[in-house]
C-alpha cells in the first residue's frame, strides 16, 4: 500500500501539475460571463491565475485588491477559477462580487493541475509560461504587483 501511496505521490510531480520553475499545464476554461480562458493563447505576457470558491471569506476579501490590480496592470493576464465549488453557488458569487477581471469554473482536470493547500491560492506565471510563484493565501496589489515585476 504504502508503495502504491509513493507510486501516486511521484506521478503527480509529471509535467502536467504546475509547480514552480516549469511550464504551466495549459487548461481552457468556461468562462462565467461567457467564452472561453486558454491559458497558452496568453502566451507573452505574464498571468495570474487566483483559485477561489463562492464559500471561501479570503477569497471574498482579495477580489476587491485582484480589481485593482486588474484594473492598473492591463499588460498582465489575471482570471479568477472557482474550485471546490458547485456551479451554481460560483455563478451567483461572481454576478455578487464585481471582479474587474475574467471568472471561469474549474473542472477536475484544472483542479489536478493546479494543486493548492487551500484557498485561496495564487499561480504567477510569466510571459514565457513559467510559474514563478505559487501564493497559498490572501494576496493583495502590492503582493501581485512584486510577483510580476
Amino acid at each position: 500500500m504504502l508503495g502504491l501511496a509513493i507510486g501516486w505521490i511521484v506521478g503527480r510531480g509529471s509535467a502536467e501539475v504546475a509547480e514552480i520553475g516549469s511550464v504551466a499545464p495549459d487548461f481552457t476554461i468556461e468562462l462565467i460571463d461567457g467564452g472561453t480562458f486558454t491559458l497558452s493563447e496568453a502566451r507573452g505576457r505574464p498571468v495570474i491565475v487566483n483559485l477561489w470558491a463562492s464559500w471561501c471569506p479570503p477569497c471574498r476579501e482579495e477580489i476587491p485588491d485582484i480589481s485593482a490590480f486588474a484594473t492598473v496592470n492591463p499588460d498582465v493576464t489575471v482570471v479568477g477559477v472557482a474550485v471546490q465549488d458547485p456551479e451554481q453557488s460560483a455563478r451567483e458569487f461572481a454576478a455578487s462580487i464585481g471582479a474587474t477581471y475574467p471568472l471561469g469554473l474549474g473542472t477536475t482536470g484544472f483542479e489536478d493541475a493546479y494543486p493548492h493547500l487551500g484557498l485561496p491560492a495564487t499561480y504567477i506565471i510569466d510571459e514565457t509560461g513559467t510559474v514563478t510563484e505559487i501564493i497559498n493565501g490572501i494576496v493583495d496589489e502590492e503582493i501581485l504587483t512584486d510577483a510580476t515585476a
